[in-house]
This record gives structure tokens, sequence and C-alpha cells, in this order.
């Protein structure tokens, strides 16, 4: 029988899993799906995520896709899985595409937003990121305009072996509107840990804990051992990738 490629867009909260990616020692987004997945085709499905999201980060559209020879039309694998996953995962639309399109290696570029709440509001918790100092919004864009004048970013970074440490960086702004401070980064790519690091030394700035010209010592130092500063997970979404 054809094999058939189906593309999943798809909106979650990530404050109860361990992040998109499968778990041995927790729950990800990505194996309760699969295993819905697998349920209904009666084959083992494996997802083709992205990108990772890590514990307690969300996504307003995430995508993914898997490829099976038990055809489904696209109705009733979104109406399955809507039916029988958790209220915090949402499939946001399912389409065929060809066998060709991989959700991680066809993106060409990805966009984040990071939401820090300057108010109290129980119903932004776990939501963002709490943060009821003054910070002087000034600094950090004047930060913001440090950053985007460099392509290799792997101190605002989490170690690791990357392939492709320089950053085309499209879009990294910053707006509030009066309560929720939104920093929105769109890139080719992201290094591990990027938006929340980068997020981390804006605040720095912000609070002056860090100065202009510190910060673009550590970026120069093209090494993450010299990065001091991570956001926490909860105010980190991923709003978009582009293919």
């Amino acid at each position: 029988m054809e094999i058939k490629n189906y593309k999943l867009e798809i909106s979650y909260i990530g404050t109860n899993y361990n992040g998109w990616q499968r778990q041995k020692n927790g729950i990800g987004i990505q194996q309760v799906i699969e295993d819905l997945l697998s349920e209904l085709l009666k084959e083992k499905i494996t997802l083709i995520g992205a990108g990772r999201t890590d514990a307690g980060v969300h996504a307003l559209r995430q995508v993914a896709n898997f490829k099976t020879n038990k055809h489904k039309n696209t109705k009733t694998i979104y109406t399955y899985l809507n039916a029988k996953l958790p209220r915090d995962i949402s499939i946001l639309k399912v389409e065929e595409v060809p066998l060709s399109f991989n959700a991680r290696f066809s993106a060409k570029g990805k966009t984040y937003i990071y939401k820090i709440n300057t108010k109290p509001d129980p119903f932004l918790y776990k939501l963002a990121w709490y943060y009821d100092k003054k910070l002087d919004l000034i600094k950090m864009v004047e930060g913001i305009n440090i950053i985007k004048q460099y392509k290799d970013l792997s101190s605002l970074a989490k170690a690791g072996d990357y392939i492709r440490k320089e950053i085309d960086l499209r879009e990294l702004k910053l707006y509030f509107d009066g309560k929720i401070i939104t920093i929105e980064i769109t890139a080719s790519h992201f290094l591990r840990n990027m938006v929340r690091r980068i997020v981390g030394h804006l605040v720095a700035l912000g609070r002056g804990s860090l100065s202009l010209e510190e910060l673009k010592d550590i970026i120069e130092k093209k090494s993450p051992s010299h990065g001091k500063y991570t956001a926490p997970p909860e105010g980190l979404y991923l709003k978009a990738v582009y293919y």
C-alpha cells in the first residue's frame, strides 16, 4: 500500500510535560500524540517535530509529520486526536503533504515569543515569568540592538555540539502593553536555550546587574561558558515555523 505523509500543526501548554521529545523519565508531548496515532492506525507511528521544546515550554503552533501506509482522511485524524488528547494539547490542522516534507529539515525559520508578566495575575501562573521589580526597558532595547549585530550567539546558548553556530537573526524586538513585556525572536534556527538566555541577559540589563559593555564582551567570547543568565521556561512559546 502507498505510504502517505501527514503534517500536524499542534498547540500545547507545556507545564505538565517534560518537553516535546519522548522521554524515558517523564512524559513528552510527542509520546502522547504518537501513542494515540499508533492506536488509531494500528501500527507504530513516529512523529518528527520541527524542534524540541524543553520542559515547561509552550507552543502556539508546533509542526510535526509522520508517515504511514494505513490511510485515514485528515478529518478522521483531526477529530480522533482532539477527542482523545488531554485538554492542554490541541491539534490545529492535519494535512497530507509530499513524502519529501520533513517538519525538522524542511523548516526555513522559526519565531519564538517570551512573556514577562510585571503585575500579579493568577491566570498567567506558569504561562509567563512573573517579575515584579522595575526594569529599564530602554536599556533592554539597547541590549537588543547589540545582539542584532552578531551572527555567532554561542555565548547566549547552552553548551552543545552545534553544526551551525551562525544565526540569521531576522527579527528581535520588545514590546510592552503596560503589564506584559513580550520579546519576539525570528531566526533561521536556534541554539539550545538561546531564547531563554537572550531574555535572561536582557532582564539583567534592565535591572542593572549587567552593563552593555559586559553583554558585548560575553557575546564576543563565543562560548556558552561565559553566558550568565537564563530565564525560566514558563514564559517561552514557540509561535510559528516557516517552510
